[in-house]
């Protein structure tokens, strides 16, 4: 039987007034250097994660015991993974003060609610994949869309008349998390797509969450514009969706998301659709049988550098442009990089050195970036004057956009280098991380703590010398501080002014005031440097987060260029050719081959096909064969797509 409240400790009556708040979550208790869990959340994570189920108060009857257990504080990231990956959700609560210095019960909050949609550490995403979490809205035969990608923070809406057209959409996005609410949102087509097909998690939204104005309100208050900037005036259903979704991941991530700063809508008829079927028969981005990489479109054609550009390769994938000018632009900046190898070849080198920029900066403003994370993204910034020296060789149009849009980020750069150490420790916590010279105060407080070093040696060499003890040595524990310790053998030579502190089986240790002094001086030192390190840290950060919008620009422009020159690259590989692509409705192939095929094939013999194809005479193909590869209707799809 659970205990009533006033038999709790103080801090089983905190830990109890939080999880009261957070019902449908596992708490995970910040308590020192672990993560505990206690109760009901104990016997699930424990059986979860094949963890030690433990109890408190061992003296009581087993029924009045609290189960619990626990996790290091330094790797909890990988059983946070391992606990969304199975559809949980987890909330974070921190120590809010020191320990140390705080009177009475540590103040404890929820920082952060992590859900399989809301996951921004780099080690529990695919670097490769978006990680969206979308919102459904459907009320009076419309349905309103709403996808955000927090770890990115692309954030995109839009509004479907029907439930098949949602359907699509879902497909196409593929969100690992849904939130739902309206009366047109509870059927079979959308449920078989959410359940089945996508397999995320979905929550019901609460009524309060989708009402129009409050939607508004928030949405023009965190992108500073109008519905009509936004391009969503007169889109309730785009509106209450892109609001409901906003609000919960406002809820969520405790934060102010600065770094989701565009909302963009988008019209379905832009793309080309495709059902739940038709990319599962197409398999561009997974087989049917073992759902891998390895014998899809995405697989032959994704030479990306980059993070940011496997994201958007995929992206253009599940969404296939239909504007014949729009399709010919990129065909022609590939075409140029095709062409052109020394400028391909002098762009793939410096793209590989650019760090995953959308995903760093969005650690910065969660606050869950280390120092490592920063002096990665320096060595990316550093990269991107030699993108812009190949790009100004360039002529076509779309490659000279994503020149002027790329940013060098120079003085990004020079920040960071020049205040972080070259090799830091990988928590803030441990200090050591401010670079010599980058702070006078943390200079003056480093030759204090390096001079006492000193000071001590100096002192055990003088105590030998007074004492004639040749083995009394200086140490340093936690628990005692420094100390001066003598083996038993030479007890009765030790002097009047050493004060005993600790009896061990072979020595006795002691102190002296001049050692206290020195203590005092060189452990203050080292917490006002650590506190310092910690405001410095901050101060750089903030200084980064100023530069979201130039951060984020050549983000986007780097991903587009590095999925162009991988395109390009593909071509060249295998003799692709540049289509003419215009709004007739003749389609003309010679010798067309399948992509995927033909890699599959490498080796054996292919044949192409020609293939004419027009809205009269020649309006359907039936290709036969003995291993039915040669679908060449399917093949241009894919090779145009």
């Amino acid at each position: 039987m659970a205990q009533a409240t006033n038999e709790l400790t103080p801090m089983r009556r905190q830990y109890q007034q939080i999880k009261d708040q957070h019902k449908d979550c596992i708490l995970m208790f910040r308590l020192g250097d672990f993560y505990e869990m206690f109760d009901e959340d104990a016997k699930l994570t424990a059986r979860e994660l094949d963890l030690t189920l433990t109890t408190r108060d061992r003296g009581k009857p087993k029924e009045e015991q609290t189960p619990m257990c626990g996790v290091p504080y330094h790797s909890v990231d990988s059983y946070i993974a391992r606990l969304v990956q199975k559809g949980y959700k987890v909330a974070i609560c921190e120590q809010m003060e020191d320990p140390a210095t705080a009177k009475g019960l540590v103040q404890r909050d929820i920082t952060r609610i992590i859900t399989p949609g809301t996951v921004t550490e780099s080690c529990m995403l695919d670097e490769n994949k978006n990680n969206y979490i979308g919102c459904i809205y459907g009320e009076s035969g419309k349905f309103g869309l709403a996808f955000c990608d927090v770890s990115t923070g692309a954030f995109f809406t839009t509004v479907c008349s029907d439930a098949q057209n949602v359907a699509s959409e879902l497909g196409r996005f593929a969100p690992s998390e849904i939130l739902r609410y309206g009366s047109n949102v509870d059927c079979e087509v959308i449920d078989d797509a959410v359940f089945r097909r996508l397999n995320c998690c979905v929550s019901e939204g609460k009524q309060e969450l989708f009402a129009l104005e409050s939607a508004e309100a928030l949405l023009e208050n965190h992108f500073h514009a109008t519905l009509s900037q936004m391009g969503i005036a007169g889109m309730p259903a785009a509106v209450i969706a892109s609001g409901a979704l906003l609000q919960t991941l406002l809820t969520l991530q405790k934060n102010d998301l600065a770094h989701i700063r565009e909302l963009q809508y988008y019209t379905t008829g832009r793309f080309m659709e495709l059902d739940l079927d038709a990319r599962r028969n197409l398999e561009l981005t997974e087989t049917m049988r073992s759902k891998e990489k390895r014998g899809t479109l995405l697989w032959v054609l994704d030479k990306t550098h980059t993070a940011m550009g496997g994201r958007m390769l995929r992206s253009w994938l599940e969404k296939p442009l239909l504007d014949p000018v729009e399709i010919t632009r990129r065909h022609g900046a590939v075409e140029e990089l095709t062409d052109n190898v020394i400028v391909r070849g002098e762009l793939e080198e410096a793209l590989r050195d650019v760090t995953d920029l959308e995903r760093v900066q969005t650690r910065i403003v969660t606050g869950t970036v280390n120092c490592r994370d920063l002096l990665g993204l320096a060595r990316g910034f550093r990269a991107l004057p030699d993108v812009k020296a190949q790009l100004q060789k360039c002529d076509s149009p779309l490659l000279k956009k994503l020149e002027a849009a790329i940013d060098p980020l120079t003085d990004c750069a020079d920040r960071i280098e020049n205040t972080l150490v070259d090799d830091p420790p990988l928590t803030i916590r441990e200090g050591g991380i401010i670079r010599k010279g980058a702070s006078e105060e943390a200079d003056r407080l480093r030759d204090i703590m390096e001079g006492g070093s000193g000071t001590i040696a100096a002192i055990e060499a003088s105590e030998r010398e007074k004492t004639g003890i040749r083995t009394l040595k200086v140490g340093f524990n936690r628990v005692f501080g420094y100390y001066i310790e003598v083996s038993k053998s030479f007890i009765d030579q030790v002097p009047a002014n050493y004060i005993r502190k600790q009896t061990l089986a072979n020595c006795e240790r002691y102190i002296t005031q001049e050692l206290k002094e020195l203590e005092s001086k060189i452990l203050g030192a080292h917490e006002r440097l650590i506190t310092l390190e910690r405001r410095l840290f901050d101060e750089l950060l903030e200084s980064i987060s100023a530069q979201l919008d130039r951060i984020q620009r050549t983000a986007n422009a780097i991903a587009q260029l590095d999925v162009l020159a991988a395109l390009a690259q593909v071509a060249a590989e295998n003799n692709y050719c540049r289509p003419v692509v215009d709004d007739s409705d003749v389609l003309t192939i010679t010798e067309g081959r399948h992509p995927v095929v033909e890699q599959v094939l490498k080796g054996s013999m292919f044949v192409p096909n020609d293939t004419t194809l027009n809205c009269t005479t020649d309006r359907c193909l039936i290709i036969t064969g003995p291993t039915g590869t040669n679908v060449n209707d399917v093949s241009v799809a894919l090779v145009r797509a």
